[in-house]
This record gives C-alpha cells, structure tokens and sequence, in this order.
C-alpha cells in the first residue's frame, strides 16, 4: 500500500478536460511548432541529436520561426540543449561537471513520435503536447550510441494512436522518455514535466523537469547584459527578493571562444525536506536585455510545483544560456528511483512565463499561470462554486500578538465580539484549543480532542455556537501531519504509519512524523478533520507545519527522498480528497509562516500564511515581496492593530493586509470607538479590492522591494495586454516609509490621478495624527509622496485612475 505512492502521477490527473491526444508529425526540416497562439515552442527533431528546443517566443516577442537578419538569414538558437536531461547510476554525464545538466542518458535519447491536444472552443483547459524519445539499453552502456530511427520507422511511430502505444512497445527495449508541454488558453505560460519508462532495471538520481534553452541568439541577447533574480527565505523573514547582473553571481566569463564546450559555472538554488520555502523560492526570473538594433527584451520566470525538495540551475552554454529545473535527486535529497516493469516515473511539474519586457511583465504572466492552475484544480475537484465564494471573505485569528496559543473563554468571548463588530467572515481560534495541560501540550498533540478545561462548562461547542451566533463561521488551527511523542496515538498506531530510517522512527523537536503513504495515517487525519466539522462545525483550518522529516524515510522505498517525494504525493492526494468531501471548508496554508508556499499546495489551498513576523516594520518587507511567490488573493498578511498603538503604527499594520487578504489579529476587544473604526475602514476597502483583486497583477512601480529599505512601494494594477471591462477600475499602490528621507518618487505617467484611500482622509477623525500625505508632480512621467511626518514609520494607500 505504501509502495504505490512512491512514483505515482502527482499532478497530470488534474487536466481532465482536454481533447483527445493526435499525433503530429515534424517538417520535412525537423521541426515541430506548437503553442497555444501566445507562447509557442520551436522543437528540432532532426539528426542525430536529441530533441531540443531552438526557440521559444512568448507574448509581444517576435515570430517563432527565429529572427530574420538585413541579408535574410533566419536566425534561432545554435546547439541548443537537449529538452530534458536524465542522470543515471549507471551512465552519469558526458563530462566532469558539478551540475545536473549534460547526461549522457539525455544525449543519446532520439525522437519517435509526438501528440497533441486542443481544447473546445471557449474552455479554459489547456493545449497540450507529448514528445516521446526512445534510447535502447545498449546506448545506455558507456560505448554509446548504436540506434538511429530510419524515416519509415519516425512516420510508423507518428502514425501510432497515441504516445502510450510507442512507449509500451519501446519500454522492453529501452529507456522511454515522454516530455509533456501544457499552455492554457490565452496565456504566455507553460507547465512541463516527464515521465520515464523502463522494462529493465535502470537506476535513476535525476530528471529535469525544465530544460529551457533561453533565446539569447533569437532575441540579440547578451548574457553580459542579463539579470537574475531569487528569492531567500527563513522564518520571519520570507520573501526576500534580490536581484544581480548574471555575471555578478556565478556565470562567470571563461571566455567561452578560447575555452568552448560546455561551462561547469553555474548559478543554483534549492531545497531540502518538506519546508519547500525554508530557504529559497522554488521560483527565479531571468532578464535579458539585448545589444544590437534587432534586440528585444524579453524575461523568463519559472516556478517548480512541488511541495518537497526541488533544485533550479542557470548555466552558460557553448553558445547560450539555460534555466533547468529539478525535483528531488540524489546528490542533494538522497533521492533515486529504479525504473523496471510496472515501475514507471513522473517528475514534478514546473511552470515558466515568458513574455517581452523586464522582469514585471513574466511576474504578471505567471500571476496568471497560478490563477489558471488553481481553477483548473477547482474544477476537477466540483468545487468551483464554493471556490468563487470564499474569495471574498475576511479572516480573524487569535494568535498573533495577541493570544499566542492561549485561548481560553474569558479571553475569547471579547474578541468574538469585537470581530463581529468590525465585519469579520471567519472567527479562527488558534494553537491551543486542543489543551487541557496548561500550555504542556507540543510534545504531546496528535489527539486533537478539544480541552476539558479552557472553554468552561459549555466548552468549545459553546464557544464555537458563541462565534455562530455573532454572524462568523468557526476557525480552528490543525497541524495534521505530527503526532506528539507523549500521545497516546504514538503507542496506538503502527510504525508504518510514521517517517522511520534505519530501523526507527524519525523524530524531530518531540514530534513523530506521520507518513500519508500509510492508510493507518491517512484515516487518522481524515477522521479528526471529519469530526471537527461534524460536531464543531467548523467551516475553516489553518494547517501548520512547524517539525520536518530530513531527507525522508527509507520504509518500502528504495531511497530516503524516494520514500519522501511519496509521502509528498500522497498528501497532496489527502487534500484532493479532503476538498472532495468538504468543497464548502475553507483551509490556509501554514508552514511555521511560509515556510512552504508551494504551487503543489496552493493550488489546492485558499490562503497561504506569508510570516509569522511579529514586528510590523519587517512584516511590511515580507509583504512587499510576496507577489513575486504568491497570489495577491493568497496573500494573508497579518493585520495586528492594537488601542495602545499610535495612529501612524496603527495604519501601517493595517495597510500591509489590504491589497492581500488582510488576516485580522490583535486585541480588538481594548480599542476605543476611533480605533475600531480605522479598523472597519480597513476591512471595508479590503473588500473593495477583493471585488476586482482576481483581475489585478502585482507590480513595483519604483523597482523589486529592498528588505532593509527606508521605502518600500508594491502595487496592484490591470495587466496591459488585458481589456477592463469596468471604465472606473482603478490600480493601487501601498507606500511603506520605515526611515530615511520624508519623501519619495514614484513613476507615474502625466494621465494618471493619484488619491490617498487608506487612512480615509473624508474621516480624519479615525486616525487623527496620521495626517494625510502631500503628492507632488515633479515631471511627466513622476510623482513625489510626501509623508506626513519624518518622525516615525508609516504608509499609506494610494488610489491611481486614468484620466
């Protein structure tokens, strides 16, 4: 039962509504062109070579056929890389280098056939497209290649019904290599991933998901005149975006004319375990500016949806650049799967954008790519309705600086009342609830029996009824994936229902960690989430994740990150399930912050913690930089206004929460009528922007956010290659002053009017001393914000109309 998760399809159930696959056949040149009519892919399939990529071209870049020269030359990539890269055991790579890239199993890899899709008119499920390559298991030995299909045999692939045929009949001759490609309708996005096939044992340590030769030559671009950006994260301190020239960071210039081949400098970021955002994003853009009259900017970013380890590289080429993207492998994860009859292998999904223009305009498009994957799962999950409708709520929790997972009755009861009072949807009761030891209870958790001694005689029922009856569906905090080393259920479940290496179970900070390819773990978190609906009516979760299991578990599995990338699976089928079942529950995303915010679980989740910062000045850092890792509408920044706070730090915390989903906390039930008043302000433009939130993108009007900045400006705004059906939309724009000069520009063209909206200047009287800022014109193109005061931080919202 365990065995089946370990190399189970994780994602490609999801497109369910797509046509039926056809073959297609390349030109008689080799080539195969495909796309959805805005990003388009550029395939060789010809020679004695792999299949690769010469060009791709997303939205406003030029023709997919390649560059025309003055003199009529077409110009596409030269040598580009093969469209995937396979490491195995028993083959390694072509040459000695500390990258993933350059396999010999991917090189020796040949074209047979290749399907497509299109989806009906007016759906919103994607184009798809399958390019099946083929390497016998005698290519596979060290002395190389001996197999080249003869015309006749590509035309009798391509003629096969589909995919699935060539790949059973190749599999007990060879290795089977299927590279899938999805564009949904009307985006300059695509997913990939790639499944392996083997009837004979092969020992594989890693797969590309994402093989992307960048289109420098294409496009006259330069790497001298490239940019990377990254994302760093820690707990407290997530969404740290920074930004260098390539060749600033590890690809550096060898001098590829007088060393050729291919570069060992390569520029990489990773995970390990399951806090898939613990260290950096699992998401990266390139910028690429070009040198001659010809060149056209363009930027590619990428994402790998996997809520597990992942590793993404960019590397220099001889010629060019490539973006390659990896689920877990052996090197790092201690990851390998044997491929052999039955035992067949799905990588990890990645998304890349790519569109003409900086780094903003491929954040805009995979702000679309999210939105597109979290439908299309809605869908296939029959929940689309309930979907829609939870978009627009508003959430109250407990904990932060204010209860700190110590709820009890007395505490709770005013701050019921005081959500209610400022428009609150969702009362969440945080960490605690489950407590009968008076605070003694993180080693001890599993049960999640609610506490016999901090609810009074009506317990957590009554107070549940409490929140009812004030208009608020019930929240209640879970982390459903630990089971405390002092429970009862340490002793009443079988060992294989938890993570174990070498023999025992894997234990982290008092904590057994269950594994969801068991059916003993799985049924145990089904029944607990059951009955807290069932008997508390609970209509909203928090999932925390605060332990992790290392490298994963060796239990049935034929490597540690094998047992791992299961587990991973598996849970990712339990929230399939679970939606299933309760499509009305809503349910955030709560790794110890955002310590995995994954496009895996986002997908399938409401709302995604961004921090557990306590300090309003760095939560408005985190919040700067969450667009460039989540939805705005997944956003949940904390929102802690306290009575004791100034005016200005009262509006500062607020704010951060607005253009998200502002996630409500602090000790409303202490504020006087002025303060709940800001408060209801807030949350009454909160839900105006909620309104039309799903069609706006994240933007920077004054460059990516500086983490310890004085200024920080994030925005929200109608992406421009997209119509408004709505002439009075407007964008919207948050300025955080935390220091330094009084003032700051911000680019702002001349037919644009700018409007302080938050704090409200038609009711001073809500925040008094937050005096409203002063904006100046200082040319066509720029405005100058004033702040109110230079004597303390403070921020504002600002409202921008065409005019």
């Amino acid at each position: 039962m365990i065995r089946r998760y370990l190399n189970t399809v994780e994602e490609s159930k999801m497109i369910s509504g797509a046509g039926a696959m056809n073959p297609v056949c390349p030109r008689e040149d080799g080539r195969l062109e495909w796309g959805n009519g805005v990003v388009s892919m550029l395939f060789d399939t010809a020679g004695d070579s792999p299949v690769r990529l010469c060009n791709v071209a997303g939205r406003g870049m030029g023709p997919i056929g390649g560059r025309v020269t003055d003199d009529g030359r077409t110009v596409l990539e030269r040598d580009p890389r093969p469209i995937v890269e396979v490491r195995a055991a028993n083959t390694g790579s072509q040459d000695n280098r500390l990258t993933l890239i350059a396999t010999v199993a991917g090189s020796v890899l040949r074209f047979v056939s290749a399907a497509a899709s299109e989806p009906e008119e007016g759906s919103a499920e994607p184009y798809r497209l399958e390019i099946v390559q083929f390497a016998s298991y005698a290519e596979l030995e060290p002395h190389g290649r001996a197999f080249e299909p003869t015309a006749a045999e590509r035309a009798e692939a391509a003629a096969q019904p589909s995919p699935e045929t060539v790949r059973h009949a190749d599999a007990t001759a060879g290795l089977v290599v299927t590279s899938v490609f999805e564009a949904f309708p009307g985006l300059s996005a695509v997913r990939t991933y790639t499944r392996l096939s083997s009837a004979r044992p092969l020992p594989i340590e890693a797969v590309s998901s994402l093989n992307l030769t960048v289109p420098m030559r294409v496009n006259c671009g330069k790497i001298d005149h490239s940019r990377v950006f990254w994302g760093d994260s820690a707990w407290a301190v997530e969404n740290d975006w920074r930004s260098r020239p390539l060749r600033d960071v590890s690809v550096r210039n060898r001098n590829q004319v007088i060393n050729p081949g291919q570069s060992s400098s390569r520029f990489a970021m990773s995970s390990a375990s399951t806090w898939s955002t613990g260290v950096h994003e699992p998401a990266g853009i390139v910028q690429v500016e070009g040198s001659r009259r010809q060149s056209r900017d363009f930027s590619v970013m990428w994402q790998i949806e996997h809520n597990g380890p992942w590793e993404w590289e960019i590397g220099e080429d001889d010629p060019g650049l490539h973006i390659s993207a990896f689920g877990p492998e052996y090197q790092d994860h201690h990851w390998y799967t044997e491929l052999g009859e039955g035992h067949d292998f799905e990588s990890v999904p990645v998304s890349f954008a790519i569109s003409a223009g900086d780094w903003q305009q491929s954040v805009a498009e995979m702000t679309l790519q999210r939105r597109a994957l979290r439908a299309a799962k809605a869908r296939e999950l029959g929940r689309s309705e309930q979907f829609e409708r939870t978009q627009g709520l508003v959430i109250y929790n407990d904990y932060m600086n204010t209860l700190f997972g110590d709820p009890r009755l007395e505490k709770e009861l005013p701050l019921v009342e005081g959500a209610a009072r400022v428009g609150a949807d969702i009362f969440c009761i945080d960490a605690g609830w489950y407590d009968s030891t008076d605070g003694g209870w993180w080693d001890m958790v599993g049960e999640w029996q609610a506490s016999t001694n901090r609810f009074g005689e009506a317990g957590l029922k009554g107070l549940a009824d409490t929140i009812r009856a004030h208009g608020m569906g019930l929240g209640l905090w879970l982390e459903p994936e630990v089971i405390g080393v002092k429970s009862p259920l340490a002793q009443s479940l079988p060992d294989d229902a938890f993570f174990q290496r070498h023999g025992v179970r894997v234990c982290d900070s008092g904590r057994y960690l269950l594994d969801f390819r068991s059916p003993a773990a799985r049924e145990h978190v089904t029944r607990t989430v059951n009955r807290l609906i069932d008997d508390f009516g609970a209509v909203f979760f928090k999932f925390d994740y605060n332990t992790v299991p290392g490298v994963g578990t060796d239990l049935d599995a034929e490597s540690a990150g094998a047992g791992l990338l299961g587990h991973c699976r598996a849970y990712l089928d339990w929230l399939d399930d679970l939606r299933r079942r309760h499509p009305d529950v809503m349910i955030e995303n709560c790794g110890s912050g955002a310590m995995r915010a994954d496009y895996a679980q986002l997908q399938r989740l409401d709302l995604q913690s961004t921090s557990d910062q306590c300090d309003p000045l760095i939560y408005a850092a985190i919040a700067a930089g969450a667009g460039l890792t989540i939805l705005p509408e997944q956003q949940g920044n904390w929102g802690y206004a306290q009575q004791e706070m100034d005016d200005e730090t009262a509006v500062f915390t607020l704010a951060t929460g607005i253009l998200g989903r502002l996630y409500l906390s602090g000790f409303i039930d202490r504020m006087d009528e002025h303060r709940l008043a800001l408060v209801r302000d807030a949350v009454a433009l909160h839900r105006r922007v909620l309104t039309e939130q799903q069609e706006l993108v994240p933007f920077w009007p004054a460059r990516l956010p500086d983490f310890d900045g004085d200024w920080l400006v994030v925005g929200l705004r109608h992406p421009s290659f997209l119509p408004s059906e709505d002439d009075d939309s407007c964008d919207y724009i948050i300025v955080w002053r935390r220091g330094g000069t009084p003032s700051v520009n911000v680019p702002l063209s001349e037919d644009c009017h700018i409007e302080q909206i938050f704090p409200n200047p038609a009711v001073p009287e809500h925040a008094p001393d937050a005096k409203p800022w002063t904006v100046e014109r200082m040319d066509p193109e720029t405005v100058r914000l004033n702040a109110a005061t230079s004597k303390q931080p403070s921020a504002r919202i600002f409202a921008i109309r065409r005019a």
